[in-house]
């Protein structure tokens, strides 16, 4: 799923298409997207890699943030950074290359990496998400089974499970000639049928949007129904609460709903571009991650501000918390 193409656009490219039959020779226009999004891609990883590198320095390097939860944070930053390293790079040459310049071997290594990391995050958020509901419902049973060793489990099967789940991106992943101004070589996923392409990316969709983004909805809404009365806790919560889901919603939602159009035999000019579109908003929420699990928390500012004194000089050191840390201290500290 990573190669945008002309194979992408179908039989409804229309003269574009048609115009790249005559001018063969003449080798493929230069749109924006060749430029514009590989600076986006670059804007994105450079973000996602300072943000989540520094979640995991703060966690290994202060003891009072080795917590359960931190655990779960600094599993979704690995994840993320792993995310960025093996998906901006490679798309990010499809702007500017109309083919596939890595080898087969490549287009299955890293088209399996991309699907096993979007899994991992995918369930990790849904773990976590678990983890403060079971954490709110049942706070004395939490105090015994909440442990660093239950964490390191989940989040080895989490991966385990991952690695598992994506192993046909990897055997149906391949190299394919195409046409686009002149012969190309394309990296694209060649199912044996029709039938079992779509049964796959449907399933995709459920495992790595439409599941985790009900069990996330489930568990905060179990949540907020737990703390019943209302309070300024449980607005600030309930804020938080919309601002988790409909991150997710956003960054995730449009380029699962392109592929599952795809899928199903809808191709167009308007749909590669919205597809682009996708693309970037996917990787967005591995840059923004931070600044929503980690970089608004009481407990991981006040590491930041150990670790790095000279950052932190410009602003009062005991100022008032923001209005809204409150429900930020709830997710990444313990209970």
């Amino acid at each position: 799923m990573i190669m945008e193409s002309a194979a992408d656009l179908g039989p409804d490219c229309g003269s574009l298409c048609n115009k790249s039959t005559v001018l063969g020779g003449q080798g493929p226009p230069v749109l924006v997207d060749a430029w514009l999004v590989p600076t986006f891609f670059g804007l994105i990883m450079l973000v996602g890699l300072v943000g989540n590198s520094l979640v995991i320095h703060v966690v290994t390097k202060h003891q009072q943030m080795k917590t359960v939860t931190n655990f779960y944070i600094v599993n979704l930053a690995t994840t993320d950074i792993l995310f960025l390293v093996c998906c901006v790079p490679f798309t990010a040459t499809l702007y500017p290359l109309p083919s596939w310049i890595f080898g087969e071997f490549m287009c299955r290594l890293v088209n399996y990496l991309q699907q096993v990391t979007a899994q991992a995050t995918c369930i990790t958020l849904s773990a976590m998400s678990v983890d403060r509901c079971y954490v709110t419902l049942y706070p004395l049973q939490s105090l015994r089974h909440r442990t660093p060793r239950m964490a390191l489990a989940i989040s080895v099967s989490i991966w385990i499970g991952a690695l598992l789940l994506s192993i046909p991106v990897a055997v149906y992943q391949r190299l394919e000639d195409g046409y686009w101004f002149g012969p190309q070589t394309y990296c694209s996923e060649v199912f044996p049928s029709a039938h079992l392409q779509r049964a796959f990316i449907i399933y995709s969709f459920l495992a790595v949007y439409l599941l985790p983004l009900l069990t996330i909805t489930a568990c905060y809404a179990f949540m907020l129904k737990r703390m019943g009365q209302p309070s300024c806790t449980l607005l600030q919560v309930s804020r938080m609460v919309v601002v988790m889901v409909a991150l997710f919603l956003i960054c995730w939602g449009p380029i699962q709903i392109c592929i599952l159009l795809q899928a199903f035999g809808l191709r167009s000019y308007v749909l590669y571009k919205l597809k682009i579109w996708g693309h970037c908003m996917s990787y967005s929420n591995s840059s923004v991650n931070p600044v929503v699990y980690a970089f608004m928390g009481n407990n991981f500012r006040k590491a930041f501000k150990q670790a790095f004194p000279a950052v932190f000089l410009w602003r009062e050191i005991d100022h008032q918390a923001p209005k809204g840390e409150a429900e930020m201290h709830f997710l990444s500290s313990e209970s």
